[in-house]
């Protein structure tokens, strides 16, 4: 296993979700204006669902918190619900008291206008918030992070990306069908991802376990581009029984 990478192996997704909000939960009462990565996708649902509990139960405070999402379809309206800021309002930011206006995400309006523009201000108002203290990332089947698709080099960072087609097939359900997937968007790249302080890869279900065991332990290469956060000094693999299943066996 690379050096600063470890994984913990929980009973259940549930247990796992409350093991990071738990880490979220302690990052943000130590410091109020601990800024945020975070992600998107099925894998975050119980997730978030777990620190508006906190924030409402027990009086979690995510108001000072700024964030940065990791990606952006392109070629959505502004407001469809379909966008992440939309899924980002909707299950975390309005029922968790955060400020909207400290809430980022790449901007696929501008990208479409002038995508080296649009890639270098996301990667500017990062630097300028002073880093990303903890980054969340969940791992598709292809072994994408964020949307770095299979051929993403470690050194790429924000930039505009045609879409895999396992990733746009994963996404079907939400659309309704392929055809209506975008084909493209605004990611972060692996670079500006390892430039966080924490990487926290989520990953649960026999689905993801063929992708987890590349990450852990394939051959590193950029076909598989999780395989380049093996050099972050600070990685951790948080995992159901599922998806843990394959470890050990390649």
């Amino acid at each position: 296993m690379a050096q600063g990478l470890s994984k913990a192996v929980h009973d259940t997704a549930a247990a796992a979700v409350g093991a990071v909000a738990g880490e979220i939960a302690e990052l943000v009462r130590e410091r109020r204006n601990a800024v945020l990565g975070l992600a998107t996708g099925g894998t975050m649902v119980e997730l978030y669902a777990e620190l508006v509990r906190l924030h409402r139960a027990e009086g979690l405070d995510l108001s000072g918190v700024t964030t940065f999402n990791l990606d952006e379809y392109m070629g959505l309206a502004e407001g469809d619900e379909r966008t992440f800021r939309s899924f980002m309002r909707a299950s975390l930011f309005e029922p968790a008291g955060l400020d909207v206006a400290r809430c980022h995400f790449p901007d696929p309006q501008g990208a479409a206008r002038d995508p080296l523009a649009a890639s270098r201000a996301y990667e500017d108002a990062i630097a300028a918030a002073g880093g990303i203290d903890l980054q969340l990332l969940g791992l598709g089947r292809n072994g994408h992070v964020a949307f770095n698709e299979p051929g993403s080099l470690p050194a790429s960072r924000t930039r505009v990306v045609e879409l895999d087609e396992t990733t746009r097939a994963d996404a079907s359900s939400t659309f309704g069908s392929l055809d209506a997937v975008p084909t493209h968007a605004i990611t972060v790249g692996l670079a500006t991802i390892m430039e966080a302080r924490r990487l926290r890869v989520l990953a649960f279900g026999e689905r993801k376990a063929e992708a987890v065991a590349r990450t852990i332990d394939g051959v590193a290469s950029p076909d598989v581009p999780s395989t380049a956060l093996r050099g972050h000094p600070d990685l951790h693999l948080v995992l159901d029984p599922p998806a843990a299943s394959l470890l050990g066996r390649r």
